[in-house]
């Protein structure tokens, strides 16, 4: 029974891994300061850790391009107007190209990226690249290439937002925040390792229960195991079947992690099943009904002799 419940314990800790790690990963969003709500608007739900990362960032800067746009900016002098409407028309090229930077360095976090490795830019990098020349950008790259806008205390940055029609505060809305990990075709290293924990486990038991079926038990544990093992793996399955997500092509579905649950769920139906049907026809081991043997004896003549001895159980 100890082995029991420490596999039980194994069980609901690994499915609650899983679980917390999907949740961690939902609580990141695109931009410090509005969150998530550009794909609220647009696309009328909340983003998960399988929508893609370019519609993600598309969708934040269309939405922060179009919220820029409508403000108020009478108390802006005249070069500020035209410099802030040449901004938004770079900021409207600049995710239409969908080029954006990856964060190599921060793995499971969303973070700002000024400039990665690869050279691809930032939004507010591409606006500062436009109009201030690349080495200006690579310089504030090189002081604050995870940095949050509003958290740059930089002279070079502070002229420059005063002349592009900005805000500081409108420049931090329109920096997003990239994840590191692949979100379109991607299983979570926790899900899949407990994923293979609990099929290990429970394809072990169905042999089990399936040899115990056809030849009889005298103990009960195994099958009252597996109905809780097998329910187990239902749960991991459905709790992390991926929901569809709106792209710009349509919805969208992470297919290595819709197989994977799929799995989980047909493991631990058939876990489920062949466990119940152990214990509905749990027998106890057939005793064998005779015997027999073979001996030898010393006979008077000091040879060996041979018998044969047969009993039968009525």
């Amino acid at each position: 029974m100890k082995t029991s419940k420490w596999i039980l314990k194994i069980l609901m800790l690994t499915i609650l891994a899983s679980c917390n790690r999907q949740s961690n990963e939902m609580d990141q969003t695109v931009n410090a300061l509005i969150g998530d709500i550009s794909f609220m608007e647009i696309l009328g739900q909340q983003p998960t850790n399988e929508t893609d990362e370019n519609v993600r960032l598309q969708t934040h800067l269309k939405y922060v391009e179009k919220l820029l746009r409508s403000k108020d900016v009478s108390s802006l002098t005249k070069e500020q107007k035209e410099n802030r409407l040449k901004m938004l028309d770079l900021l409207n090229q600049y995710w239409t190209a969908g080029v954006f930077p990856k964060n190599y360095d921060y793995p499971d976090q969303r973070i700002p990226c000024f400039i990665d490795k690869d050279g691809s830019v930032c939004a507010v990098g591409f606006l500062i690249e436009q109009t201030a020349g690349r080495q200006i950008a690579e310089e504030i790259n090189s002081k604050f290439k995870y940095e949050y806008l509003l958290a740059m205390n930089d002279q070079t940055i502070d002229r420059w937002v005063q002349s592009s029609g900005f805000t500081k505060e409108e420049c931090a809305m329109i920096q997003p925040t990239y994840g590191s990990t692949p979100t379109d075709n991607y299983i979570s290293p926790a899900y899949g390792v407990s994923s293979s924990l609990v099929s290990g486990l429970n394809l072990s038991l169905n042999t089990i229960n399936g040899i115990q079926i056809s030849k009889g038990a005298n103990s009960k544990t195994v099958p009252i195991l597996g109905l809780i093992t097998g329910a187990g793996q239902i749960t991991l399955g459905a709790l992390n079947y991926p929901k569809e997500h709106m792209t710009w092509g349509g919805t969208y579905v992470n297919p290595s992690q819709r197989n994977l649950s799929l799995i989980n769920i047909g493991l631990g139906t058939s876990t489920l099943i062949l466990s119940s049907w152990n214990l509905i026809t749990n027998r106890k081991l057939k005793e064998k009904s005779f015997s027999w043997n073979v001996y030898s004896f010393p006979t008077l003549g000091n040879t060996a002799g041979l018998g044969f001895n047969f009993t039968k159980r009525f």
